[in-house]
């Protein structure tokens, strides 16, 4: 019997390392938990190195390894104190004591919930505080669960064990006859008394292997071979002899060596699997490793190993585990009898290697019958040779013991690859046996595998250092020894790779620092061959393809741009713009490119131009020639006048309007000759005598009018004082945008909107002159200079400035949007714009912007008399700037405004309103209201009268009126068809215009 202490282990936060440990079952009673901190990962991590030192230990004969064993307590403590902490501790030590009592042993049962604890060496578990390791004084078993859990079978002695062995070819190679005999004399004893029979399969395959299993009745199988853990299956295996006679290995996952198993009639209850990694799995399924993928198809119990297991170990295990299995006992204290049989056989610390694997709540396996007593038989030589002493009187048996021990020790040592420690061993045995001929041949084979041990260290520290030369002629060395050595053979291929390396990448940073690209890339290329990583030291390869590259587009570049210069003195200017396109998608940076790109369209737009100017000049259509002529002066000003064809249209526009003109004078001086109105027709005939150079009989009609009226005859009188009609009218094709009088002469400039022109007519209402604006649909303005001799008036996106003498154009300014309203300073040196969202000032002379005003839309700017103010009126109100500093001097926000006018002396101010107010402002000193005048309608114009007293205004109500400022009253009225739109006196006083959407009327005031 056992006490038992049940211990599940539940993962909480993996992740952070934290766990929880309940007691499941213990004599002691109590069900207490505890939280468990573990760094699993990081234990996991150094699994290979403790593993190392485990195996390492076994080498060492007569001899203590304190630093292995350091290591392994380093990993027992710490697992110890992290599963037994808290009120677990507690419950360990009271069964421990309740064990004590009943003098039973304490069975230790682990049943972990994550897979990955399973990878852990709980067999290193060790008590600090006792000083133990607890797997040494009582069993300690896996706990795997299970369904169902079979009684123990019942087993009439001797107890069959199936032994399997496989040596494939292509895998290290196995001494399967020191097997055999090492086990056979393990198990010496028990076959002798009938107690363990042993059946050998050896070379096993698949197919042998089933065939033995379906031919008897077996209890044990024990598989001696080699394991491995598949991490790209996830899942262990074992190499059995491929079928076909080619004795290669045939690799046998555990889930197909479980279902192999359950060929035999009842299947063995208890596998022992003597190969490496047997007991290792995956960190995400508990079931990946062979010995618990085994328990899970069935086998009631496994022993496996979770490390490297050395020849010697395994022995001994084999030799305590199945001596304690036929005596009844246990299969857990059997696995402590085999721990305890490598503790005695040897100072190794492989006895934490084994692992038991128990299905459900298996204790026994078998019900071993009670067999008659058997004679008494000497025990077999202890498997660990005694310390040498080569004494005459040593029993011979002793000594042929000693010598096996010592030849088998040394042979695993060399299997394992410890030349070194193999010579010692064979140093001892020689000096007992000095003619072991087995012996020295074994010691030459080990001095021979010593010294190619010490040439592969030679040859690695020359890779290290890259001394390529050094590290070929010691693999050199080693193939003279042992042509086949295949990877001697490929390391000294890899080394001759890496020194050709070397020298190509020399000669590549030769080739790089003369600028030799092309060169580079052959090498590159030559290196990428023997090692595509290195063939770009420094990115020198990389350099020369961008060097290479850059220097393809730099030639690319230069042939275009040679190109395209061609293709401009051909005048073919549709491919020049072509290939200056091209030049662009590879160089977008390209300033030069992108200039005689637009200059070539410039070209090839004039060309197409001149073609239509002179079929117009052909055709003697001179306003089509003027138009043409103007649209190329905005390309290109000096090839605006091809052939002199638009100067030549512009004295025939010229003398064509001054013909027209003169002719309306001349009817209309007839006219007043019919109405006798001789002061009028003398008048006329004035001008066409000083202006017309006498035209036609003008000086002699003049003569005849001077004549009548000196004799005294009636003159007519066109106007009416009581009626006072107007001067003249000039109805429209649609509204007048906007009026200005010149200053110098009687002339009133109409911009009409959606003409494209600005017309001048004279005192009598004749059209004079016409100015081409070329805007349809903008928004209007026209405004003379104090002088008389600049008009400015809209033009597409901005203004432009004529003189009035010549009509020629002299200054073109462009802006964002349409001018709504425009004035000159009084010295005619600036020039105030007002469009949607600012108001500009600009130089006049340099067409240059000078200051500028943010507004939601500037309806209206005017100057004050002397220049030191300018008004705008805008949507939102009316603002006042000082000239000098642009500093703004008044505001006020009384909603839409839609035009605004000084006084004639400046102390006043005018604004029109949406609201139907008419407001003067006193800005002799700062914006303050003087007066209203409040109308029925809004307000939409409004002007001084140049004697100071009277204010013209307009709106929808179609009437025009002037208020005397100073009596408040309105002093003459004008009614009109539709509403006003613009009111302007002309600088005499004498006149006043007013502009609606059909008429443009000139009327007398007094």
């Amino acid at each position: 019997m056992a006490t038992v202490l049940e211990l599940q282990i539940c993962p909480l936060h993996p992740d952070d390392c934290e766990y929880e440990v309940r007691v499941v079952k213990a004599a002691a009673g109590g069900e207490p938990r505890a939280s468990m901190t573990l760094d699993v990962d990081e234990l996991l991590s150094h699994r290979s190195e403790l593993e190392d030192k485990v195996l390492a230990s076994a080498a060492a004969t007569r001899r203590v390894v304190p630093m292995s064993e350091q290591a392994v307590q380093q990993v027992g403590r710490q697992l110890f104190d992290a599963l037994f902490a808290g009120p677990v501790s507690g419950t360990y030590r009271a069964s421990l004591g309740v064990a004590r009592e009943r003098q039973e042993r304490l069975q230790i049962v682990l049943r972990m919930e994550a897979p990955k604890l399973d990878l852990l060496p709980w067999e290193a578990l060790f008590d600090s505080h006792d000083g133990t390791y607890p797997c040494r004084r009582w069993p300690i078993v896996r706990h795997l669960p299970a369904s169902y859990t079979p009684r123990p079978l019942a087993v009439e002695l001797p107890l069959r064990i199936l032994v399997v062995i496989a040596s494939p070819r292509g895998l290290p190679m196995l001494d399967t006859d020191a097997e055999r005999e090492r086990l056979e004399q393990a198990l010496a004893a028990q076959v002798t008394h009938e107690e363990v029979e042993l059946v050998w399969v050896t070379q096993a395959s698949w197919t042998s292997l089933q065939s033995r299993l379906l031919s008897g009745r077996w209890h044990v199988l024990h598989f001696i071979g080699h394991g491995y853990y598949d991490t790209l299956s996830d899942e262990g295996q074992i190499a059995l002899v491929s079928e076909g006679g080619g004795g290669g290995a045939q690799m046998v996952d555990a889930s197909s060596l479980a279902d192999l198993l359950g060929e035999a009639d009842p299947p063995p209850r208890l596998v022992v699997l003597n190969s490496c990694s047997s007991a290792m799995g995956g960190v995400d399924d508990r079931f990946s490793s062979v010995g618990a993928a085994l328990v899970r198809g069935g086998i009631s119990a496994v022993a496996a190993m979770q490390f490297a297991v050395s020849d010697q170990a395994s022995v001994h295990f084999a030799q305590g585990f199945y001596t304690a299995l036929a005596h009844g006992r246990r299969i857990d204290d059997a696995v402590r009898s085999g721990r305890i049989s490598i503790l005695g056989g040897s100072k190794s610390l492989e006895w934490i290697t084994p692992v038991l694997y128990v299905r459900g709540e298996a204790d026994s396996l078998f019900d071993v019958a009670a067999s008659p007593p058997r004679p008494q038989v000497p025990e077999p030589a202890a498997s660990h040779p005694p310390h040498v002493d080569p004494q005459p009187s040593v029993d011979l048996n002793k000594r042929h013991a000693q010598l096996r021990t010592l030849h088998a020790m040394a042979g695993a040592q060399l299997r394992m690859g410890h030349p070194g420690e193999a010579i010692k061993l064979l140093d001892d045995l020689l000096i007992l046996d000095p003619k072991d001929a087995d012996a020295a041949m074994l010691r030459q084979k080990a001095a021979d595998q010593q010294q190619i041990v010490e040439l592969r260290h030679r040859a690695t520290e020359a890779e290290e250092s890259e001394d390529w030369p050094s590290a070929i002629d010691i693999y050199d060395q080693i193939l003279q020894k042992q042509p086949e050595d295949q990877d001697a053979a490929g390391r000294r291929n890899f080394c001759r790779d890496r020194r050709r390396i070397t020298h190509l990448q020399e000669e590549l940073r030769i080739h790089a620092d003369a600028g030799r690209w092309q060169p580079v890339l052959d090498v590159s290329e030559e290196i990428g061959r023997l090692d595509p990583s290195a063939a770009d030291p420094d990115r020198l390869a990389t350099r020369a393809r961008e060097a290479m590259k850059e220097a393809q587009r730099a030639a690319q570049l230069v042939r275009l741009y040679a190109q395209g210069l061609a293709a401009e003195e051909a005048g073919d200017w549709s491919t020049a713009i072509d290939t200056y396109e091209q030049i662009l998608q590879l160089d977008p940076e390209s300033r030069d490119a992108a200039t005689r790109s637009e200059f070539c369209r410039d070209r090839r737009r004039i060309a197409v131009l001149r073609e239509e100017l002179c079929r117009h000049a052909g055709e003697n259509r001179w306003q089509a020639v003027l138009d043409v002529s103007e649209e190329i002066s905005q390309l290109d000003q000096d090839a605006a006048d091809p052939d002199g064809l638009a100067t030549r249209a512009r004295q025939a526009v010229k003398e064509a309007q001054r013909a027209t003109r003169l002719d309306h004078l001349y009817v209309r001086a007839l006219a007043a000759e019919e109405v006798e109105d001789w002061s009028s027709a003398i008048e006329i005939y004035d001008s066409l005598s000083r202006d017309g150079d006498g035209y036609r009989d003008s000086v002699r009609r003049r003569d005849l009018c001077i004549q009548r009226r000196r004799d005294g005859e009636p003159a007519a009188d066109s106007r009416d004082d009581s009626t006072a009609p107007p001067v003249w009218s000039v109805e429209l094709a649609a509204p007048c945008g906007a009026l200005a009088w010149n200053p110098s002469w009687q002339i009133i400039a109409v911009n009409i909107r959606s003409d494209a022109r600005i017309r001048l007519y004279d005192f009598s209402g004749e059209e004079q002159l016409d100015f081409r604006t070329g805007d349809k649909w903008g928004p209007y303005a026209v405004a003379f200079s104090s002088d008389g001799t600049r008009l400015v008036g809209n033009f597409r996106q901005g203004c432009k400035i004529w003189d009035t003498q010549t009509g020629e154009k002299y200054r073109q300014i462009r802006f964002p949007a349409g001018m709504t309203s425009a004035d000159f300073s009084p010295d005619g040196t600036r020039l105030a714009t007002g469009l949607y969202g600012y108001a500009f000032v600009w130089d006049v002379e340099t067409g240059k912007q000078v200051f500028q005003s943010r507004q939601r839309a500037a309806t209206s700017v005017a100057y004050s008399p002397d220049g030191s103010r300018l008004a705008i009126a805008d949507q939102g109100g009316l603002s006042v700037f000082d000239t000098s500093s642009g500093r703004e001097i008044g505001k006020d926000h009384r909603g839409f405004l839609n035009a605004v006018a000084f006084s004639p002396d400046g102390t006043y101010l005018a604004t029109a309103s949406e609201d139907c107010v008419v407001r003067i402002w006193d800005v002799s000193a700062r914006v303050r209201e003087a007066c209203e005048i409040a109308h029925d309608y809004p307000v939409g114009t409004v002007d001084f009268c140049p004697d100071g007293n009277h204010l013209a205004m307009g709106g929808e109500d179609q009437v025009a009126r002037v208020w005397d400022i100073f009596d408040a009253v309105t002093v003459f009225e004008m009614t009109h068809e539709y509403p006003v739109l613009s009111v302007r006196f002309s600088p005499d006083g004498a006149r006043l215009a007013t502009g609606t959407l059909n008429a443009v009327t000139v009327w007398e005031f007094q």
